[in-house]
């Protein structure tokens, strides 16, 4: 957890435009529940894809649920957490990235759902996925407590 090797990593995300791109997706929703594709470019120009799934009546919600899986294992959106009032996002990076690249991506998903949806980062609470190893988690949570991710409190 060397602070200069996240810091300068993090310094060259937030200099790359995100080229967010939203996407209504009516076939997944429900009634009083709207769901979004988000589509956006990592800092190293892959494309990333997410799910998120949010109230169609609440301004906001009061916290992000974020889930992330390698394209193989598939989305599948918790319909429980929209209904109790938070947001639910499933990030699908692209299969076989390294853990680096895959910790810069959520930092990038999350701080574009946190921008979407009018929220401080450190309402994201990141969910582990049975079907995928979440190592990225520990590190983002990391750089949240130490504020390096845009919108958090912390000690930048």
């Amino acid at each position: 957890m060397d602070p200069e090797f996240w810091r300068a990593r993090l310094q060259r995300l937030a200099k790359e435009p995100r080229q967010l791109a939203i996407f209504p997706r009516p076939e997944l929703s429900r009634p009083g529940v709207e769901v979004l594709e988000l589509r956006l470019r990592a800092h190293d120009g892959a494309r990333l894809t997410a799910l998120l799934a949010r109230s169609a009546f609440a301004d906001e919600g009061l916290e992000i649920r974020l889930r992330a899986c390698p394209e193989a294992s598939g989305k599948v959106l918790d319909f429980s957490t929209v209904e109790g009032g938070g947001t639910d996002l499933v990030v699908q990076y692209p299969s076989g990235r390294r853990l680096e690249d895959r910790v810069l991506d959520l930092v990038r998903v999350a701080e574009a759902a946190c921008s979407l949806e009018r929220l401080d980062c450190t309402r994201v609470k990141l969910v582990a996925s049975d079907s995928c190893v979440q190592d990225e988690f520990a590190i983002v949570e990391f750089l949240r407590r130490e504020g390096w991710m845009a919108g958090s409190s912390g000690n930048a």
